[in-house]
């Protein structure tokens, strides 16, 4: 299959790349190992639960939405206020990093990504947090791709049509030759409202992703051929 420049498949991280999957080492086991480190007074379901909490501030404002320390400094002591613990930012971010050193995500949907670039443009599209920058790009070595999109540098968040507006105009190609691969039933729905190509899976469920993007890709080469 040759390149094609005028076509990208987008790809979501967390879900897609890290796992989210019941009975595997997911984020849902890293945010409890975490927290429990610093109060271990506090059930798992409950850990969760105000973590949830966590993800906004007082204004509704998104964690990932923050792009300057000082925002992220002013969460973390939301966050020690809300789960009652005491320590510095640096030694939270220090357990932090340590903890997601163990989640399990999937090389080989790393591998399928790093070879779609071959055959047309790749993104990534996360809803990420400065916190978790790093990790990401030693899991998957963002300069391998044409284009990242991360909210904590965007100040955007999806399933807000701002963030998909911003990609449109940044790759400049048209909604019907862009593909977007997520795990949230939200985030795809507006991607696929705005007129992009969507699957809506999970990183285990390769053989689906790699279906979508062999679909996707021959979309067009048929009539392209008749008319030669």
């Amino acid at each position: 299959m040759n390149y094609n420049p005028e076509k990208i498949v987008i790809f979501d991280w967390g879900g897609i790349v890290e796992s989210h999957r019941k009975g595997e080492n997911n984020y849902r086991k890293i945010i409890i190992n975490i927290m429990s480190s610093f109060n271990t007074n506090i059930s798992e379901d409950e850990v969760i639960s105000l973590w949830k909490k966590c993800l906004y501030d007082e204004n509704k404002k998104r964690i990932s939405e923050c792009n300057a320390p000082k925002d992220i400094q002013k969460w973390f002591e939301r966050v020690k206020k809300i789960y009652n613990f005491k320590c510095d930012f640096k030694t939270f971010y220090d357990v932090y990093k340590q903890k997601f050193e163990d989640i399990d995500y999937y090389k080989d949907v790393v591998k399928l990504e790093h070879e779609t670039r071959n055959k047309c443009k790749t993104g990534i599209l996360s809803d990420l947090t400065l916190l978790d920058k790093e990790r990401i790009d030693k899991q998957l070595n963002l300069s391998k791709y044409d284009y990242v999109w991360l909210s904590c540098d965007i100040g955007e968040t999806k399933p807000n049509n701002r963030i998909y507006e911003i990609v449109e105009n940044d790759c400049k190609l048209k909604p019907q030759n862009i593909l977007f691969i997520d795990d949230r039933d939200d985030n795809i729905l507006t991607a696929e409202n705005r007129g992009w190509n969507v699957c809506n899976c999970f990183g285990y469920e390769i053989n689906k992703i790699k279906e979508a993007i062999e679909n996707f890709l021959q979309q067009g080469q048929v009539d392209n051929n008749r008319s030669k």
